[in-house]
This record gives C-alpha cells, structure tokens and sequence, in this order.
C-alpha cells in the first residue's frame, strides 16, 4: 500500500511538472527560392509556387525542394544563412512531392505536354547530392512510369517500397475532357533501390458496386455525370504508414474518406467514411461579406475532407490525425460543371425538416447566404435538401484506428477563434498580392475559411505535438496531446506576417513576409536539426520560401514564480523515480 501511494504521489508530481510548459514558435531563417526563365536567370515573385514539398536528409543537411517545375537542393547546414546549390527545371511538368530516404531522393511529376502525357505520371529516383562527388551527385536511376497525375510518394523505412497516390483528377475539356481511374501504384525495390523495380497499381474497381454502403459511412461520390463511376471519381492525395508498415492509409480528400490498403497482400481492403461535423455546438464565420469578423453556431454540417493525414501510436492507441481542409470539384473551365452553390442558392431547394432559422439566414448575404454548400448530397428523393452540407472542418480531428474511425478529439471552431482573438487582421486571408492583409481580411470565410491543410508531429515534453499548417493566408497553429485525448489543447498560432496595412506582394519584394500557404512541414530535432535543437522546416507555397522555425519550450511555472527548473531534466528524474519506486 505504502508503495502504491508513494508511487502515486511521484507519479501526479510528473504530470504536474509536464503539463506546465508551453509551445510556440520563432523564426530562426527565410530563403526566397527563384523561378527560373528561358535562359536560366533567377525570376523572384509571389505566387509562384516554387516550394511545394520538401524532404530532409538530415546527415548532410540537404533539404530537397520541389514547386512547379523546378527542383532545388538547399545546404541548411548554416541555418541562418541557407543557399541554393543546384537546381533543374523540367519543362512541361508539375513537381508534385518530394521523398528522401537512405541515399536517394524519390520525386513525383505530372506531365502535362498533351492530354496522352497526363494518362501516365513519372517518379524520378536519383543519387542524393554530394558536395564532393560530382559523378554520383544526383546522378538518375530510375524514371518509373506510373498512374494518372501522382500526387505523394511515400518510401517505407527500408526505402524498398513506394507508395504513389495516383490522385487523377479530371482534365481536358470538352469531348477531350477525361476523369481518370484513382490509384495507388506500389513501387518494389526487392534488390535494392538501384536494381530493378517493379510496379503494381491498386485500383477501386472492387467499390463500384458498394456505393450504398460507402455512402453510408458518409463516402462521397461527387461527379456522376456522363457514366462517370465510383473508381474514376475517388482522387488519392495522401499517404501514411502504421507503425510496422504493414498497412497504409490513403486520403481521398473530395471523397471525404481514408482507404486502408494491405501492403502484405497488395489490395485495398476497405474505404472509411469521415462523415459529418454539425456546427451546432461550434462556431465559424460563414461570409466573407459582413463587413469583418462574426463568429456563429449555425445547424448545417460540414464534410471534413482532410488533406493531411498522419498515424500515430500514443498512449497505447493507435490514431489518424487529420487537417481538415475541405475541398470541391470545379470543373467549370472544363465542361461548365462545380458541385459548390451559394447558400443562397440552396435556399431555393429546402425540404420542410431545415430549421426555419437557417432558412431565413441562408437568404442573408451577411450570415449563410454565400456559404458555399454542395449542390450533390443531402439532397431527398424530392429532389430538395434534407441536410446542408459545406466544405471542411476548419481544424484537426484525432481520431481511433478502428470501425468507423471514430473521433477521440475535434478542435471545433478553435482555429478561426484564436486567430480572431490574436490576429484579426489576418482572418481567413485569401493572401492576394495586390491587398494588404487588413484588405484581404475575411475573405476566406464563406469557402473553409482558415483551410487547415499541412500536418506534421512530435513528442516533445512528454507531449504530442501537432503543427498545423493553415492555408488562408499562411499560419502554423500547435495542438499538443497529453496522456489522455480529452487533455488535448491548442498551444499557440505562428504568423510569418509582420504588417498589416503593407501588401502582401510588397511585404515580399520587402524580403519580410514568409509561410503564406505552408503546403508542407517537416520536424526536425536534437542533432538532425542544423540549429542543433527542436525546429520545423516550412514550405511557404505562395510566398515561395523555405524557412527554419525553433520551437520554443516554456516552462509555465517557472514564468510565474513557483520552483521548478528544465523539463527535460525534472521529468527524466521523476520519471525514474517513479519506476524504481514501483519496482522495489
């Protein structure tokens, strides 16, 4: 009994001393990355969308870039000073992502040259980048032809499988338009990554003839249109592992689902529904015309549609945590086709179980009338609108690797909530050149508004740490995890924007402004890092940066006069105490 309660009292101590600290961030360094013009001349501007996607090789202190149709090598070794060491443009192609692993860097293209091109996408593997071996640097493996516009690659640990998310959005227009079969294309290296490879693609055929049960789960099938089919209109994005890589879980963003693929046996086993968020008991800012920031509970749904996805084990549990971008097909500039009307719009399709208060607010351009909600689901065998739903979940969701994936934690509406309490200025920015921040303002509101799209994780501080990249116009929101899912909390909000009333395009040739749409997000830490301490790399899509940000650890307690010292320490102590303690 003595030992329980001595062990008890040791261990509480250990979690008191571990739930006083705090996360944020700062910025260590920002690199401009270039486009390039027809003889080679560095080109600088926003919205270029020369980074994209990133990768790390950590011994060398090499980051890999890819955006448009550029790829860069960066030496981060000096992390206050980065430089650009190479790069290459590959003319009629879309970089989509990036991988390192062991001695090769694995990258994704979209060949756009005619509509044949994009039928077949491309995955280059090379050498990694030598600074003092010339012939092996960068020198080409592979060119291994896959599926319909890859969008992520994902190597496993031994770098001998690849996982290519095939995402085939549709293309073309008129009689040449053309809604690929989605994939998953498994790329095998069994002798080694530079012998020969072989490549399988996964399809969703075996779903055609499950559509009701899918929809059950809340999987969407959007585009029906002219014979179109359940497998060609599921667009694969993300990628990510469990723990002994036996199993891959695949993001269907617009299908607002995560497939479950079994790498033992090669096949797609199952496709999970994320249904529904009510914003009942939430709030968000549905207009982008109500003259500045309100804040609302309103009884519509939204589809979560995450585009990040990352698996993790904590505690024991093993979660899928999900950045709830939102997103829609628009297939205007193709064939005069967008699943998305205004709530004003809907209002004109109501059956009578809609709520008379969102009836009457859907005809207000200030509340719920230019809300964007899908015009394809909800709808009743009448042909009206039984349930609204519209496009994200405006934040993160954790949630259990199980039967229906259910959620063991919602950020609700407090993304958008945070920023308007902190940063009013910049709330739900679309990030347009030609406007200053306070201009651009709200904006985003009645389309997903703070587009929580980048994701990435660490344990810090016997935390989990979240970071979470938001798209509109550009900020990184931190999450941590304790040892419970209910003791989830949101840390801090970072803005890579330093004035309010300058344009975002000057505030850019200003060389200030950086992380306007963080597309990826990669943790580094201890001696991997070039700071030799906990920081994150950001691809900045918009602003066309790399920046290095330290994550900053503070001790609460200590801040506010009671005893305590460095965590790490404290807590290493304790921790042992408290097994010793129960040991003898």
């Amino acid at each position: 009994m003595t030992r329980f309660l001595i062990t008890s009292l040791v261990c509480a101590s250990l979690f008191l001393c571990s739930s006083g600290f705090s996360y944020s961030l700062s910025k260590v360094s920002t690199l401009y990355v270039p486009a390039y013009d027809a003889t080679d001349n560095a080109v600088y501007g926003f919205n270029q969308g020369t980074v994209e996607q990133i990768a790390y090789d950590p011994q060398n202190k090499i980051v890999y870039a890819v955006g448009a149709n550029i790829f860069h090598v960066i030496d981060v070794s000096n992390p206050n000073s980065m430089q650009i060491v190479y790069h290459k443009v590959y003319a009629n192609t879309d970089l989509t992502d990036i991988e390192f692993c062991g001695d090769h860097v694995f990258f994704a293209v979209d060949n756009d040259t005619n509509v044949e091109s994009r039928l077949q996408g491309t995955v280059y593997v090379l050498k990694k980048y030598q600074k003092n071996n010339a012939a092996e640097s960068l020198r080409e493996i592979h060119r291994i032809k896959v599926g319909a516009i890859p969008d992520m690659i994902k190597p496993t640990k031994d770098c001998r499988t690849v996982l290519v998310a095939i995402e085939a959005e549709a293309f073309g227009s008129g009689s040449a338009f053309q809604d690929p079969q989605g994939g998953v294309g498994v790329i095998k290296f069994p002798n080694g990554v530079e012998q020969p490879n072989t490549y399988t693609n996964l399809d969703f055929t075996a779903f055609n003839n499950r559509l009701t049960e899918l929809e059950d789960q809340g999987v969407r099938f959007v585009y029906r249109e002219n014979n179109n089919t359940f497998d060609r209109d599921v667009e694969p994005e993300y990628i990510t592992y469990n723990t002994d890589e036996s199993i891959a879980y695949i993001g269907l963003q617009e299908n607002n689902a995560i497939a479950e693929v079994n790498l033992i046996t090669e096949t797609i086993t199952a496709i999970h529904g994320l249904g529904a968020k009510s914003w009942s008991n939430y709030k968000l800012d549905p207009s982008d015309k109500d003259g500045g920031i309100h804040l609302s509970s309103y009884d519509i749904k939204s589809f979560y549609l995450p585009d990040a996805i990352h698996f993790h084990t904590w505690m024991d549990s093993s979660i899928i945590i999900t950045a709830n971008e939102g997103d829609a097909k628009d297939y205007a500039d193709l064939i005069d086709w967008d699943e998305e009307r205004r709530g004003a719009k809907a209002a004109k399709k109501l059956s009578d179980v809609i709520p008379a208060i969102v009836k009457t607010d859907l005809k207000d351009d200030k509340k719920l009338g230019r809300l964007t909600f899908s015009k394809v689901d909800g709808l009743n065998s009448d042909g009206e609108y039984d349930t609204l739903y519209t496009y994200g979940g405006r934040g993160i969701s954790i949630r259990s690797v199980g039967a229906g994936l259910p959620i063991l934690y919602d950020s609700g509406g407090i993304v958008e909530e945070q920023i308007a309490q902190n940063f009013p200025d910049f709330f739900n920015s679309k990030g347009e050149s030609e406007k200053t921040p306070k201009e651009n303002m709200d904006s985003r509101s009645d389309s997903m508004g703070p587009r929580c799209e980048a994701l990435e994780t660490a344990v810090i501080g016997g935390r989990l740490i979240i970071f979470v990249g938001n798209g509109s116009p550009g900020s990184i929101s931190i999450f941590s995890v304790g040892d419970k899912f209910s003791d989830t909390r949101y840390e801090s909000t970072y803005f890579g924007i330093p004035q309010s009333n300058v344009t975002f395009g000057s505030m850019y040739d200003q060389r200030t402004i950086s992380e306007i749409d963080p597309e990826d997000i990669r943790y580094v830490s201890g001696t991997d890092s070039p700071t030799n301490g906990e920081a994150i790399f950001v691809a900045g899509s918009k602003s066309g940066t790399l920046s290095i940000l330290k994550v900053n650890i503070e001790d609460d307690r200590s801040a506010a006069g009671k005893p305590g010292s460095a965590y790490l320490l404290m807590s290493s102590l304790l921790g042992v105490i408290c097994i010793i303690t129960y040991i003898y």
